[in-house]
């Protein structure tokens, strides 16, 4: 609890999603030849209550870290490429350059 607390008060949006998409790597990943698949079993909107903020920006973020290479999204299909590329994320939204 005191993680999720903590979570929604210093991280940005970006940061939460991703840290969420990383735990979900190693709760429920699947590896598959072009990475690491995990089965989305909320919607956005869901998604978006669980880390305190609104659809439009997790779809947002979705988008642009599909457009960045991070992840690949087939609707509630994830695929992460190279997890230690996304987890290097959440270092990075918490302390913008």
């Amino acid at each position: 609890m005191s993680g999720l607390i903590e979570d929604l008060s210093f991280s940005t949006v970006r940061g939460r999603l991703v840290a969420h998409l990383v735990r979900l790597a190693a709760d429920q990943g699947q590896h598959c030849a072009t990475g690491i698949q995990i089965d989305l079993l909320e919607n956005n909107q869901e998604l978006a209550t669980r880390l305190g903020t609104v659809r439009e920006l997790v779809s947002r973020n979705l988008g642009r870290l599909h457009n960045e290479g991070l992840i690949e999204v087939h609707r509630r299909l994830i695929i992460i490429p190279n997890l230690t590329a996304l987890k290097q994320e959440i270092t990075e939204s918490a302390d913008p350059k």
